[in-house]
């Protein structure tokens, strides 16, 4: 596959040095333009290349949302429209202000990004694992003793390509359910930065 990066700082480089070594293409954007980005994908290797973010082309497979929630609305709005989208995002009150609808619970984070950008096959991951331990515990020998990554969204086959992805970086995907009730693998829920199997982040997440 094909796979974009909105942001490229070290959750994006993480994730995109992971993909390339599962044998995927990506192209890496950020705010300051492709030329800033040339010293990180010349250290990743012919599998990446950098773009400017509103001069992507229509060859992508997904795209990666790898930004702080707070420049979210420094985006076009039509940016995602349409596409297949994975959320690695956090929403931290601290970090990008106070938003009550958040804070309370009224929607879920990864559900106001897919209002935002007019997405319907939006998928929530990586998110929960500090990024800086994912290469770490990459695990290819034993898929039973993985660590799990969880996923929420709406569209079946999008999730079922996530899972995949997640499978050939050496982690187990765990269905979170759905996108509007992801409350559980945000920021400030009870699986936030835990690196468990399957069993125990079941365990935690029907608690």
């Amino acid at each position: 596959m094909k796979i974009a990066f909105i942001g490229s700082g070290h959750v994006g480089q993480v994730l995109a040095k992971l993909f390339i070594k599962a044998g995927h293409s990506v192209v890496l954007t950020n705010r300051h333009g492709k030329d800033s980005l040339l010293p990180v994908t010349s250290k990743l290797g012919s599998a990446a290349q950098a773009a400017d973010i509103n001069s992507l082309g229509d060859d992508l497979d997904l795209f990666v949302l790898a930004i702080p929630f707070n420049g979210v609305n420094d985006l076009d709005d039509n940016l995602l429209k349409g596409k297949k989208v994975i959320d690695a995002s956090n929403y931290f009150p601290q970090r990008d202000g106070r938003i009550p609808k958040l804070i309370n619970h009224e929607i879920s984070s990864s559900q106001m990004l897919a209002d935002y950008f007019k997405v319907s096959t939006i998928v929530k991951a990586f998110n929960t694992i500090p990024v800086s331990e994912l290469e770490g515990l990459a695990n290819f020998e034993n898929k039973s003793e993985r660590i799990a990554i969880p996923i929420a969204g709406d569209d079946v086959k999008f999730k079922n390509i996530v899972a995949e992805l997640i499978d050939q970086i050496g982690f187990n995907a765990y269905d979170a359910g759905n996108l509007k009730n992801s409350f559980t693998i945000q920021a400030d829920g009870p699986v936030f930065g835990l690196t468990v199997d399957k069993k125990e982040l079941s365990k935690k997440l029907n608690k």
